[in-house]
């Protein structure tokens, strides 16, 4: 039986992970919600995707976590895939001796700390932290700076070979400090999965760490049965979290992913899912006799209830702590995406996976290189250098799975004002030229800048209407001048832009022919 379920573990595992990665490379320029439902069940965003409405996924991973300890590392979660196959093909390479893994004891200090530098200012409102140590997040980061880059990369090659296909477009976005980033955590995550199989996840990763707390509570735990085991350490060899200690007989469920190699393996059958909550209940209830400590008179299912209690706690914490943020006010030079409602929302909500990033068609949401400070570094920010923000497009609201960028409809996002263009007469070429342009106008999709007539040679510059500016930045974008006239000002807290006036045309009666 557990052969069984390990082949449907792996099998759904390899399907998620495969269907993110697809999501990172291939929904970029096109309209799909085929693989987005995958990025929502990731912890992290589920986790903060509470606060826009989207709390059943948290619930339902929790209880997940309640009932069967970490199977969200082995199953679910796409850079535990990563480790494994890593770990699989160092294997490969390897002696039989030293292929072997062994029992290591937990390093519990060191999981606590990085949970605690990681939920603490989240609490508070900020996501800096986490948004550096979430494993989605990062391998949407490795799947959009090194994959992505390398689809790119072939993009580019036919786009010269096919220049005149509108199937393969030249991309030249390029982020050093992203790609530095996403390039020394892979080197890290693959260096330490091919050591040592899954120690990222018991001793960096704040996900793993938060999970297995809740597993000590879990329903049904691995266990060792004392009387049928020979010791022959089969299961020690085999387990990726190195998380048994055969000499006790004991399994570290903080540990354990629940990847089922130490059941599969055993010949003896010895190590299998035991219900643990109604032993405890047994445990508990300590003979008058009894010589030994009593136990703490606490069931399996009071330590379920006070696990929801803590997560509920962490919740209603966080929300209190949005009102007053950790940091002292930040820089918040960068244009927001639409969706992000604040600057502030953003950098709340949001842990840098580059969901958006990927998906800009135009190709101008960048990670943030300190446009909004220092707790703002990877998340996504407005660049109008190769193009605008496309008028009839919502994609990347449509994309983030944190709900760092809420669903906006085509006819919302068309009002939403992210920013307000400032027009500089003196650096205007109808200014420094002498000579007409109007190309800001002809690119404005409100209609916000409009030409007047200026000075006695007949020529025209731009007027700009703020108020029903949307900060697109189209005109930021062919503006001809060296030094752009047009600069898109971001809002810290987006806007509602008035409505374009639409000019009425006059209905004219024809009885009959004009001639």
């Amino acid at each position: 039986m557990y052969k069984f379920l390990k082949r449907g573990r792996v099998a759904v595992s390899i399907l998620i992970t495969v269907a993110v990665t697809l999501a990172f490379l291939f929904f970029s320029n096109r309209e799909t919600d085929l693989f987005n439902g995958f990025l929502k069940i990731q912890f992290v965003p589920a986790l903060l995707g509470v606060f826009t409405g989207s709390a059943i996924i948290l619930v339902l991973l929790t209880l997940l976590t309640l009932l069967f300890g970490r199977v969200y590392c082995s199953t679910i979660c796409p850079l535990g895939t990563l480790q494994d196959a890593t770990s699989r093909t160092a294997s490969l390479f390897k002696s039989k001796k030293s292929r072997r893994f062994k029992y290591s004891s937990p390093k519990n200090l060191m999981r606590y700390l990085i949970l605690g530098a990681a939920g603490i200012p989240l609490i508070f409102g900020s996501s800096a932290v986490i948004s550096f140590l979430d494993p989605y997040s990062n391998y949407g980061k490795i799947s959009s700076e090194i994959t992505g880059r390398l689809e790119q990369y072939v993009h580019n090659l036919l786009s010269t070979v096919f220049p005149d296909t509108i199937f393969f477009r030249s991309y030249s976005v390029f982020i050093a400090g992203s790609f530095i980033f996403a390039l020394a955590f892979l080197i890290l995550v693959l260096a330490m999965s091919a050591l040592r199989g899954r120690l990222y996840c018991n001793t960096i990763c704040p996900v793993g760490t938060l999970l297995g707390f809740i597993s000590r509570f879990s329903a049904f735990k691995p266990e060792i049965n004392r009387e049928s085991c020979n010791k022959c350490t089969l299961c020690v060899t085999n387990c990726k979290a190195e998380c048994i200690d055969l000499k006790n007989s004991t399994i570290d469920e903080s540990r354990c992913v629940g990847c089922l190699n130490c059941m599969t393996v055993c010949k003896k059958g010895a190590v299998t899912y035991k219900y643990s909550w109604k032993k405890r209940e047994e445990q508990n209830e300590v003979p008058a006799n009894a010589a030994s400590d009593p136990v703490p008179a606490s069931s399996g299912r009071r330590d379920a209830l006070i696990t929801l209690g803590l997560v509920g706690t962490f919740l209603a914490v966080k929300a209190v702590g949005k009102v007053a943020p950790l940091a002292a006010k930040p820089k918040k030079d960068g244009i927001a995406p639409p969706g992000a409602v604040s600057i502030d929302n953003l950098k709340s909500n949001c842990t840098a996976c580059q969901a958006c990033v990927t998906a800009c068609p135009n190709g101008i949401i960048k990670p943030a290189t300190g446009e909004y400070g220092t707790d703002g570094l990877l998340m996504p920010v407005l660049s109008f250098d190769k193009h605008f923000c496309g008028y009839d497009c919502n994609v990347c609201t449509q994309v983030c799975p944190n709900g760092a960028l809420i669903p906006l409809e085509i006819e919302e996002k068309r009002l939403t004002q992210i920013g307000k263009v400032r027009f500089n007469l003196k650096k205007c070429i109808v200014f420094t030229d002498k000579t007409d342009c109007g190309a800001c106008d002809e690119h404005c999709p409100t209609k916000a800048i409009t030409m007047i007539p200026w000075g006695e040679e007949g020529l025209f510059i731009p007027k700009v209407n703020r108020n029903i500016c949307i900060g697109c930045g189209g005109c930021e974008y062919v503006c001809p001048a060296k030094e752009k006239a047009m600069i898109v000002e971001p809002n810290e807290v987006h806007a509602i832009a008035q409505k374009p006036k639409e000019e009425k045309q006059e209905k004219v009666k024809v009885d009959e022919f004009g001639f």
